[in-house]
């Protein structure tokens, strides 16, 4: 189902799972790339629930509205993960 970021007073998040990228508290180690759009992490770190799961919390850029189908590629301390895609409405 595509994501509608609804009106332009709400700001959604994208929250990235993984393992193996390291644990980092500082989000600034951290590239998200959404379509073409870069976005920065707001939190970076243990998932707090499972040992060893790591999360990203990732503002989704407005600019992302009607974009339709876009890749998403998440980079920690250097380490790329594997893209998904996401649908925008």
């Amino acid at each position: 189902m595509p994501i509608d970021l609804g009106p332009e007073t709400d700001q959604l998040y994208l929250i990235l799972f993984g393992t193996g990228r390291g644990t980092t508290a500082n989000a600034s180690n951290v590239q998200v790339n959404i379509g073409s759009i870069s976005a920065a992490a707001t939190y970076a770190g243990a998932q707090g629930t499972w040992s060893g799961l790591d999360q990203y919390n990732v503002p989704i850029p407005r600019a992302l509205a009607g974009k339709g189908k876009v890749n998403v590629s998440l980079t920690v301390n250097g380490k790329s993960s594997n893209s998904v895609s996401l649908t925008f409405k």
